[in-house]
C-alpha cells in the first residue's frame, strides 16, 4: 500500500469531476503553490497513484444507450481469460470492462443506438467465448450519478454529475467525434496538444469543448485512482426495493449520494432496481452503509447482491470517430 499525504488526497478529490482543472485552481482550493502543485501531480502520476484522466461522455446525447452485461463463467483459464479481455478492450463497441471477485466474474458494457446493435456484439462475443459463460443477466442504464470522491478527504460533498436521461440525436461534425473520443482518453491533454493531434488549432478546439459541455454531451471529466495503491476496495452494491415510487427512489438516492463511502449511483431497467458503488477501508464500511440504509429506510430494501471490483481494463473509453456513418454528420 502507497501512503500519500493530506495535501495529495486535496489534489486527487478536487480532480475528481473536474480532471481538466488548471494548476492555479488547484493552487487555490488546496493552499499550494502551483509549482507544489504540479510536482505533486507528476510524483502521483509517477507512482501510479493516477492512472489517467477521462472525458466523461453522456452517450444518450449522442443518440447512444449503455447495455450492460454482468458474467458468471466456467472452465475460462488462464489464457482464455486473458483473450476474453483483450477480446473486449479491442471492441470499440466496448466501452466498459471490469473483472470482479464474488458470484460474478466480469461486467462489461456495450454502447450502441438500439438494441440491434447490441446484439450484434454480444452475439459476436458468444461466438468466441460462449462455452466458457455459465451465467449471465442484462441491464440498460437509464441514469449514472458521478460523485465527488469523498472517502480521500473524509468531508460532506454534495457535489455530482448526472449522465443519461433522454435520447438525443445532435448534429456533429468529425472534428467534434474525433475530439470526443480523444478527450475520452486522455481528458488532461493541453489545449495545443489536443490541436495538434487533431489537425486544428487551440482556439477552434477551445471553442468546441466550451460547446460540447454546453450541450451536456461532455458531463465532465474524471481522474482514475488506483485505489488499491491506497489500500481501499471498490464494491458495486445492487439493491431490489420493496418501494420503487418515484418519491421512494429520490429520497434513498439522495441518501446514498451524500454518504462519504459512494463514488456512483446507477439506476437501471434489469435485475435490480438501484446500484451504487462504494469505496471502503474494510469490510465494515460495507455493512455500516447497509445498515445505515436500513434503518433510514426501513422495510424498501427487499434484497441485495454485491461484487469486488479487483481491475478494470476499459474504464469509459470511446471510439466515435468510426461511428461517423451512424450519427448525425454535418458535412
Amino acid at each position: 500500500m502507497l501512503e500519500i499525504d493530506k495535501k495529495d488526497r486535496e489534489i486527487l478529490f478536487h480532480l475528481s469531476l473536474n480532471a481538466r482543472a488548471g494548476l492555479a485552481e488547484l493552487s487555490k482550493k488546496t493552499h499550494l503553490s502551483k509549482e507544489v502543485v504540479h510536482y505533486r501531480l507528476k510524483n502521483l502520476e509517477k507512482k501510479g497513484i493516477i492512472g489517467g484522466y477521462y472525458a466523461v461522455i453522456n452517450t444518450y446525447k449522442i443518440g447512444k444507450i449503455f447495455f450492460r452485461v454482468y458474467m458468471k463463467t466456467v472452465n475460462m483459464t488462464t489464457e482464455i481469460e486473458k483473450k476474453f479481455l483483450e477480446y473486449l478492450k479491442e471492441n470499440p463497441k466496448v466501452t466498459w470492462v471490469v473483472e470482479v471477485d464474488g458470484d460474478l466474474d466480469f461486467l462489461y458494457v456495450v454502447w450502441g443506438r438500439n438494441i440491434d446493435d447490441f446484439e450484434d456484439v454480444y452475439r459476436g462475443i458468444n461466438e468466441k467465448f460462449g462455452k466458457y459463460i455459465q451465467d449471465k443477466f442484462f441491464s440498460v442504464m437509464t441514469n449514472v450519478y458521478y460523485l465527488k470522491n469523498k472517502y480521500l478527504v473524509g468531508r460532506e460533498d454534495f457535489t455530482y454529475k448526472l449522465t443519461g436521461g433522454k435520447i438525443e440525436h445532435p448534429v456533429m461534425d468529425e472534428l467534434d467525434l474525433k475530439l470526443l473520443s480523444l478527450l475520452s482518453n486522455e481528458g488532461r491533454l493541453p489545449l495545443v496538444e489536443i490541436a495538434k493531434k487533431l489537425k486544428s488549432n487551440a482556439k477552434i478546439v477551445k471553442y468546441r469543448m466550451k460547446k460540447l459541455m454546453q450541450k451536456e454531451i461532455i458531463t465532465c471529466y474524471n481522474v482514475k485512482i488506483n485505489h488499491k495503491a491506497l489500500g481501499y476496495t471498490q464494491r458495486k452494491v445492487m439493491l431490489n426495493l420493496n418501494e420503487t415510487s418515484q418519491d421512494s427512489m429520490k429520497k434513498i438516492i439522495s441518501f446514498i449520494k451524500y454518504h462519504p463511502n459512494t463514488i456512483y449511483i446507477t439506476i437501471a431497467i434489469g435485475q435490480y432496481d438501484l446500484e451504487f458503488e462504494m469505496m471502503e477501508n474494510n469490510h465494515e464500511d460495507f455493512h455500516k452503509i447497509l445498515k445505515d440504509i436500513k434503518n433510514n429506510f426501513p422495510g424498501l430494501i427487499k434484497n441485495y447482491f454485491t461484487v469486488i471490483f479487483y481491475n478494470e481494463p476499459k474504464v469509459g473509453q470511446l471510439s466515435l470517430y468510426n461511428e461517423k456513418q451512424k450519427i448525425n454528420i454535418q458535412k
